[in-house]
């Protein structure tokens, strides 16, 4: 019997991929506090400014590729600014943050696209089209993984080069790792790109 209840109260957080349990009771004032929030990490940090030679060097060799190949200088002062940041579920701050929570700043920012805030809404929204890669991934695409036990969406991150993709992964943090690595190619689900 005592199974059976811890199972029904457990089985909601089951369904959240990525998202702190306030999100599902969303207020004005939480919304306004989000807003809030993402204007003061815009004013702290900005990512459009040059990339230096070292930091291009630095990317190439992440990425495994030439120094002329690191063109989007917003995308990788993003990734330089939070790199190394401490995974928390929910979390939405420099001092933890979540995989949805990570891409959602990193397109606000970067791309000036606006997604939902869990992995598994991002892939059903409908801007955008998932497909299985197939050598088509570009810099960009969202990468859709399970890696709960439900067979639904629960952790995202963005393709960047060479197989290579950033990520707020729970065992590494905000970090670079490679789709070849085998829990991730294991996992992988698909890939999505907003429609033209």
């Amino acid at each position: 019997m005592f199974k059976k209840i811890l199972f029904l109260c457990l089985l909601p957080s089951c369904f959240a991929s990525c998202v702190p349990q306030k999100d599902f009771m969303i207020t004005n004032e939480f919304v306004e506090s989000k807003i809030t929030k993402r204007k003061n990490i815009g004013k702290t940090y900005t990512y459009d400014t040059v990339l230096s030679e070292e930091d291009k060097k630095y990317f190439a060799k992440k990425l495994d590729v030439s120094q002329d190949e690191i063109l989007n200088e917003k995308l990788y002062n993003f990734i330089k600014s939070w790199e190394g940041t401490k995974y928390v579920y929910g979390g939405e701050t420099r001092s933890g943050i979540d995989c949805s929570a990570l891409m959602q700043y990193l397109y606000s920012y970067v791309y000036d696209k606006e997604l939902p805030r869990t992995a598994v809404e991002m892939s059903l929204d409908s801007r955008i089209e998932l497909f299985k890669p197939h050598g088509k991934l570009r810099e960009g695409d969202l990468v859709f993984f399970r890696i709960t036990e439900e067979k639904i969406i629960s952790h995202v991150g963005i393709y960047l080069k060479n197989n290579k993709f950033f990520a707020a992964n729970q065992y590494g943090g905000v970090e670079i790792v490679s789709l070849k690595k085998g829990y991730w190619k294991k996992n992988f689900m698909a890939a999505g790109r907003f429609k033209q």
